[in-house]
């Protein structure tokens, strides 16, 4: 910290000629009253502990560095304005910028990402400046929002189905509602079953369609066979995150995959909690071949075009082609005679009859 080094190299350097000991120091009994009487109030007399001494100097140290941070002057490194706000981090920006940042991802629900902009740190915005920069809606919603992708991004926590309160699980996979009392499986959300395994999808459905064939008026029937239906749908594309179990569908890129709700890594072919790309030398890859043959066609078709392009102009430089003079296609000629013969694509050719039947 700066104030300890500053002590440090003033303690090294003058403290002895500050007190007036050039040539010898004399050791005594320490003189209460001198203290009392208005000596040197920085000098302690006793043995302070050190859990006392410690957050005295931290705070010392945080408010003359606050001091310092007041008299500069500092720029927001996203808009360059004056108008900022310095996070405990130590990284500042301005309060208009960190405002929009803040309310955008309470907005969009990504309140786990709602870190320090700067991209090398990642420090977590405190609540004190979210309550500064939020409204009293949205810093309740940030609450709320936070605490349920905490309790989503824990592994042992499952809701109950009858009133959806979070619940823990124990080693048995069984839960128990503090709320409405109802005793539940906590990997198929039924009722108690000991020493029963769970149903799959394809019997619960089955099951399902069996009740609602008896009964037609039930409509939480047909809800439940929805939300299993789009349980079994989302499965199959799906992979779990092997922190919190959420499903991740892949759209499109690399098979390195970043959980939207816990902001874990792990790897998209084999499931597996991975930090970096090391994980990608052995039977895994970074790339699909279908992903591979995706991004390779768009840049064969540019590659294609910059080919035959380069070889019309050297065609048109060496004077054995002449341009079209419609589309500036090359023709070549092969015979003496000046007739030139054009090949031209259907959109080509569509292009040409569209042009005369306009003039």
């Amino acid at each position: 910290m700066e104030v300890i080094y500053q002590w440090v190299q003033r303690l090294q350097s003058s403290s002895l000629s500050y007190l007036g000991f050039d040539d010898e120091i004399i050791l005594r009994k320490a003189d209460q009253t001198y203290a009392q009487d208005g000596g040197d109030k920085r000098a302690l007399t006793y043995n302070a502990p050190p859990d006392v001494t410690i957050p005295r100097i931290i705070r010392y140290n945080d408010d003359k560095r606050h001091e310092a941070f007041l008299y500069a002057i500092h720029y927001c490194t996203i808009c360059f304005s004056v108008d900022f706000i310095k996070l405990p981090c130590h990284h500042f920006f301005c309060q208009k910028c960190m405002q929009t940042y803040c309310k955008m991802h309470v907005k969009e629900g990504t309140v786990v990402k709602l870190l320090c902009p700067d991209t090398k740190c990642g420090a977590v915005v405190p609540p004190n400046i979210l309550k500064r920069l939020l409204g009293e809606d949205e810093f309740e919603r940030w609450e709320t929002l936070l605490l349920q992708r905490t309790l989503d991004a824990m592994v042992d926590v499952v809701y109950c189905p009858r009133c959806q309160t979070a619940c823990l699980e124990d080693a048995g996979d069984e839960a128990v509602c503090p709320s409405c009392l109802f005793s539940f499986c906590a990997l198929c959300r039924e009722r108690r079953h000991v020493g029963v395994e769970c149903l799959s999808a394809e019997e619960k459905i089955q099951i399902l369609e069996e009740r609602q064939k008896s009964a037609r008026t039930k409509g939480d029937i047909q809800k439940l066979m929805d939300e299993v239906c789009t349980i079994k749908e989302i499965l199959k594309d799906a992979k779990q995150c092997p922190h919190c179990k959420m499903a991740i569908s892949k759209i499109e890129g690399c098979n390195k995959m970043t959980c939207w709700n816990c902001g874990r890594f792990f790897c998209y072919q084999c499931s597996a909690a991975i930090s970096g790309y090391d994980h990608f030398n052995g039977d895994c890859v970074i790339f699909d071949e279908a992903e591979i043959d995706r991004w390779q066609m768009p840049m064969n078709r540019r590659l294609h075009r910059m080919v035959v392009g380069q070889a019309q102009v050297a065609l048109l430089a060496r004077g054995h082609a002449y341009p079209y003079p419609t589309c500036g296609q090359a023709i070549r000629k092969v015979n003496i005679k000046n007739t030139l013969f054009v090949n031209l694509s259907q959109d080509q050719l569509a292009s040409q009859i569209l042009m005369r039947m306009m003039q």
